[in-house]
């Protein structure tokens, strides 16, 4: 079933696609868990607020993607797919790296 789902999702454009889409998700996910009863505009604020806040804010979205990674290039092999995740995941990760160290 993976080689069929491989066949079909081993592609830059997807890797790219899920890139993107991961770290919107657990930026979601880390803001309802951890600050679900601000708004964003207030989690927004409160990154802003000290280097501190928004490390975490910033490094936890990243997490989904290194967890693909290890899937799609260890487990799964699919080399396409995880050539866009990458691709990604490197530019997030510099903005990333900016945002903390402004």
């Amino acid at each position: 079933m993976i080689n069929k789902l491989g066949n079909k999702l081993d592609h830059r454009a997807v890797g790219l696609i899920f890139g993107v889409v991961l770290p919107i998700i657990g930026f979601i996910v880390f803001w309802q868990w951890k600050h679900g009863e601000r708004t964003i505009n207030e989690v927004f604020s409160f990154m802003a607020s000290s280097s501190s806040n928004r490390n975490s804010l910033l490094i936890f979205p990243i997490i989904p993607n290194l967890l693909l990674f290890y899937f799609t290039n260890f487990q799964w092999r699919w080399d396409r797919f995880t050539t866009g995740l990458v691709a990604v995941t490197i530019v997030l990760t510099v903005i990333v790296a900016l945002l903390i160290l402004l």
